[in-house]
């Protein structure tokens, strides 16, 4: 191989997975030789080399068609397969277009005689047929020629060839290859250790793969291996975890640069997953229709909009006050003049990522109608560098790689305007995200000591060992997989090999021997199926492979177990009280007694390190505006009334006056703040109206009553030295003997939540406390369609229904008492406040409807009880 790249030859892998390795093990050679300066190899994949060989003839002049690049292959396929009639019945048309175009490679690749396959009555093979011919018509039309078909008319090379000898090349190549180049046969080892392992789960076989290079590297740092997973396209996560656990377990720590690993994984991710490319196309996107608040919530807080942590700060709380005023979709433009807006309110100043995103919405909006791709390409490049990309400078090698390979897409889109023509804003967008989903990128790293790959081939070179994963009894040799749309009998004929058990069989058989001469330590392991099944060795393994056990002894685990493992013991210390509430705090009136009765943790959490659920807009009137709409329409509906007299002698013409008019104050006043828009208001206008009218009916049931209060503004309240703010929905004084009754309004579930020593809500104890006279009721009044009414503790039962029912007051002889016995409670959680109590001491309940169990990290004991089933 050396004196073919001495020589100047080029020398040709069947994919671009082998011609990265040849062409390191070439440099690495040189390297080690001591050399300073050498020939650059010119190693070259052979589909890229025929690209190349093309392109440098089209350059000497002559009547040569423009080759198709990947992009436009994959375009053009779609419209063939949208525009026939049999693909307007599919659920997926680009997993029928590529099915198309790897038949038509199988073709031209296997040199299967069109005529042979039209032979078959098929529906597949016929709709094969009717699709090439569109294809070609189109390539015939476009003045272009597809890539499969530039081996057909290659007469030979403008420079001396050599080819690595592989079971990958299909039969036209390795025909052409043979006459016209030199063939490389690969070196085989003196010796090899074969040897099979069993795991007990997929889990566990990736562990003791990735353990064992960890040995090997320790025990030898200038050993290389090769390592097989066949799905490692499914599994690439997995198998990046289980390495990085084992040999650059620095990933997962806080590090900024954790440095190279000694291990690459091949085939590469789609370029659209990168983040770069992923911050371009989400920006793009969002310049079409209704964007939903998620949508732009994460587009003002993507990392790169944000110069520093100020930026992302103010991001941040612009997301925050934007919670509680947008609709749940909006166009960008609207989002971005709302938070404007909403920045003004707050005082944050200018929002740079809020900037960035009108500069990239500012550069597309210059753009109208239909038009070729290469102008809408510059017209994305002007809003990615006023967006996205304008922070460039702060991207890591990584993501300058991603960008770099998404520029080239665009570059390859910008000349493709005679394949594509004329396309909208929508459209255009719509095959530029077709194409960085379907383009696979890897990072350069150069071929490190370990690699790990997922196609089933002979590595060709020498390595010190080989692990080949996968190797069970369904698994090894590899399932009949026929290509789909051509005739089985034809791929069978003409050497697919994929096609036939017994070619898989000898396939198999053949790589197997491969293998076992390209490393002196070969492994072939497979493990039990994580549904608990069990897992037997190939048959081709049983007898010419002998046992292997680890030399550690290796179990799944996740990588942050492995760190924990290895991190030293802590001292473990439980802290549950917090420092005394101090004079410059403030509370969150009820809600923060509320809290602490439930669990003192969750009223320190939320009241003192204000751990607050985010809010997330939602299509119309949330659950809080919907609570707040009937607040204010029976506001204005008893202003008008004042008491039960009034309202049994309203007249139904009269009171649908009065409801029509409650309801579009209250959704005026709420809309102020936050307006879903015209079709939410009238849908919820007619809602609020029927439930007001439903709740006027439990109203008229009652004993005779007047209105004393209504919503009164906010009330200071003092329980052992702290101060709160509360406002009390309505006191009504009974028309006989003038007592008191305090109702608070619900919208959803009611319950009798007051009671017992650590009450779920001590609201209404609150209220009681605050206004004492003549009282002898509290209530829930239960505002809803489905079942309204009132849910009370009450000394006497006939106040809200003319059954008599009266309250058990908890066992206190009057409401008086019981009052009283409030107090007391209402005083003890108010000093467990203020002492800073917050020990993880939740009620029954209490953990159900909580939002703080990451920050409490609540006891496993709970979950044992059933708390969380």
């Amino acid at each position: 191989m050396l004196a073919a790249v001495a020589a100047g030859h080029t020398i040709l892998a069947p994919n671009v997975e082998l011609a990265a390795a040849v062409f390191d093990a070439v440099e690495r050679e040189f390297r080690c030789a001591g050399r300073d300066i050498w020939p650059t190899p010119h190693v070259r994949d052979f589909s890229s080399w025929l690209r190349e060989q093309y392109a440098q003839r089209q350059l000497l002049g002559g009547n040569w068609l423009r080759c198709l690049t990947d992009v436009e292959e994959r375009e053009l396929w779609r419209e063939v397969i949208d525009a026939s009639e049999r693909g307007r019945d599919f659920l997926d048309p680009a997993a029928a277009a590529g099915a198309a175009r790897r038949a038509r490679r199988a073709v031209l690749e296997y040199g299967i005689p069109l005529r042979a396959v039209a032979n078959d009555p098929s529906e597949e093979s016929q709709a094969f047929l009717q699709w090439n011919r569109t294809f070609e018509q189109r390539c015939r039309d476009l003045s272009c020629v597809s890539a499969d078909m530039l081996l057909g008319g290659m007469q030979g090379a403008q420079r001396p060839i050599t080819w690595i000898e592989s079971p990958v090349w299909r039969p036209m190549a390795r025909q052409w290859l043979a006459q016209h180049g030199h063939v490389l046969e690969p070196q085989r080892t003196a010796a090899t250790s074969a040897k099979r392992f069993h795991a007990a789960s997929p889990a566990a076989e990736l562990s003791a793969i990735a353990d064992w290079a960890r040995l090997s590297l320790v025990a030898d740092e200038r050993f290389r291996a090769w390592i097989c997973v066949p799905d490692l396209r499914r599994r690439r996560a997995e198998v990046q975890g289980a390495m990085d656990a084992a040999l650059a377990p620095r990933r997962f720590s806080l590090q900024a640069d954790p440095g190279a690993a000694p291990y690459a994984v091949a085939g590469g991710t789609a370029l659209a997953d990168y983040a770069p490319v992923r911050a371009a196309l989400d920006t793009l996107a969002a310049s079409l229709g209704p964007v939903p608040f998620v949508r732009f919530s994460a587009l003002l807080r993507a990392p790169e909009f944000q110069a520093s942590q100020a930026d992302a700060s103010a991001a941040a709380l612009l997301d925050i006050a934007l919670r509680r005023r947008a609709r749940s979709e909006a166009d960008l433009e609207s989002w971005l003049d709302l938070a404007d807006r909403v920045a003004a309110g707050e005082e944050l100043g200018i929002v740079a990522a809020a900037q960035r995103l009108r500069a990239s919405r500012r550069a597309l909006a210059q753009q109208h109608g239909s038009h070729n791709l290469s102008e809408w390409v510059r017209a994305w490049i002007a809003a990615l560098e006023a967006g996205p990309w304008a922070l460039r400078a702060r991207w890591s090698s990584v993501e300058f790689q991603a960008a770099e390979a998404f520029r080239e897409l665009l570059a390859a889109l910008a000349t493709a305007d005679a394949v594509f023509g004329a396309h909208s804003q929508e459209s255009a967008q719509r095959v530029l995200h077709h194409a960085a989903r379907d383009t696979a990128f890897q990072t350069q790293t150069g071929v490190p000591a370990v690699w790990v790959s997922g196609q089933l081939l002979d590595p060709w070179l020498n390595y010190d060992g080989l692990w080949i994963s996968g190797c069970g009894d369904n698994q090894w040799p590899p399932p009949v997989e026929p290509i789909p749309l051509l005739p089985v009998r034809l791929q069978r004929d003409y050497g697919v090999i994929s096609a036939a058990a017994e070619t898989q069989l000898e396939f198999a058989s053949d790589l197997q021997s491969r293998w076992q001469s390209r490393a002196l330590e070969c492994v072939f392991s497979h493990a039990d199926p994580a549904d608990g099944s069990l897992s037997a060795p190939s048959p081709l393994l049983r007898d010419a492979v002998s046992p292997y056990s680890p030399r550690l002894e290796t179990v799944a685990q996740p990588h942050w177990r492995a760190l924990f493992d290895a991190a030293p013991a802590l001292e473990r210390f439980s802290d549950e009280l917090a420092p005394p509430f101090a004079a410059g705090e403030r509370t969150r009136g009820v809600a923060t007694l509320r809290a602490q009765s439930r669990c003192a943790f969750r009223g320190f959490a939320e009241t003192r390190l204000r751990a607050q659920p985010l809010e997330e807009p939602t299509p119309g009137f949330n659950e809080f505006e919907r609570g707040r709409l009937v607040h204010e329409a029976l506001q204005f509906i008893w202003s008008n009334l004042m008491n039960s007299n009034a309202l049994l002698m309203l007249a139904p013409q009269a009171q649908q006056q009065l409801l029509g008019e409650a309801a579009d104050r209250a959704l005026a006043l709420v809309c102020r703040t936050r307006d879903p828009g015209p079709r939410w208001r009238s849908r919820e206008r007619v809602r609020l109206r029927s439930v007001l009218e439903k709740w006027l009916d439990v109203e008229r049931r009652r004993a005779p009553f007047a209105v004393e209060s209504l919503e009164e503004g906010e009330q200071p309240a003092n329980f052992a030295g702290l101060e709160f703010r509360v406002r009390i929905d309505r006191v009504d004084r009974l028309l006989a003997d003038g007592a008191r009754v305090l109702i608070d309004y619900k919208t959803g579930s009611a319950d009798p939540d007051w009671r017992g020593d650590r009450p779920d809500n001590p609201q209404l104890p609150i209220y009681a406390l605050l206004r004492p006279e003549a009282l002898i009721a509290v209530a829930y009044g239960k505002v809803s369609a489905g079942d309204p009414g009132f849910v009370a503790e009450a000394e006497r039962g006939e106040i809200f229904t003319p059954s008599p029912r009266k309250s058990s007051l908890e066992g206190m002889p009057s409401f008086a008492a019981l009052v009283n016995l409030w107090s007391q409670r209402v005083t003890r959680l108010a000093e467990e406040f203020a002492a800073g109590r917050a020990e993880v001491a939740p009620t029954l309940q209490a953990c159900r409807r909580c939002h703080l169990h990451g920050l409490c990290r609540v006891p496993a004991a709970l979950e044992q009880e059933g708390e969380f089933e």
